[in-house]
């Protein structure tokens, strides 16, 4: 979240900077928006055994579906950019996978990605209503298991930058209505069941994180 904030600061900075905006010349916005997103990345686990050397070694590439909602903040340096910050206040949640399936001692994982949080920069080009939109994003992923071993896996964070583009359709009074398609890509994360290497540690990696989704929004300009 400290690179979010260090982000946001140096954003605003440097456009109020370079485009000389005084206070009257800023717009404000609020806005909240409906989300229909798919999330995929390639995992991969690595079972050691008691002199710390791998066992088992599990690749799969999974993908889900989820919609959700967000708000936002905006500022409007002009006619030509803004600058925003964007979250989601509830948990995205991933399917459960289940190993040893219908045995006494299976095993499930899931995760839920909480606190998505996207700074971002809206660019108006001269096309009508069009938009482009540029941002960086950070999520903590919590892992919910329930280990036949009794161990857990501890919760990691992971950040990325997204890209997309968008239009926006004014109505009266100050509001808007926006349609927007974007891609993302976060950064690998990995994480352990906590136990020594020559405990039966367990490690798994997810590599290859990215999501697209498309969002309505209504928007208010004060």
């Amino acid at each position: 979240m400290k690179k979010l904030i260090i982000v946001a600061v140096f954003a605003i900075f440097s456009a109020s900077s370079a485009m000389s905006a005084s206070l009257t010349d800023i717009t404000p916005s609020v806005g909240i928006s409906f989300n229909n997103a798919a999330f995929a990345g390639e995992g991969n686990s690595r079972e050691n055994n008691e002199t710390g050397s791998v066992d088992v070694t599990t690749d799969e590439y999974g993908a889900f579906a989820e919609t959700y909602g967000s708000i936002f903040l905006e500022a409007g340096f002009g006619d030509v950019i803004s600058l925003g910050i964007e979250y989601v206040p509830s948990g995205i949640s991933s399917p459960t996978n289940t190993s040893r399936e219908n045995e006494g001692s299976n095993s499930s994982v899931s995760a839920d990605f909480e606190d998505l949080t996207t700074v971002y920069a809206k660019i108006n080009v001269p096309l009508g209503g069009t938009y482009l939109k540029f941002g960086f994003s950070q999520v903590d992923v919590v892992i919910n298991d329930k280990m036949a071993s009794g161990n857990t896996y501890k919760d990691v964070d992971t950040e990325g930058y997204t890209a997309g583009i968008g239009y926006a359709h004014e109505i009266s009074n100050g509001f808007s209505i926006r349609g927007e398609v974007m891609a993302s890509q976060f950064d690998d994360v990995q994480t352990d069941n906590g136990v020594a290497a020559t405990g039966n540690r367990n490690v798994v990696q997810v590599e290859s994180m990215w999501g697209a989704k498309g969002t309505v929004s209504l928007v208010k300009s004060f």
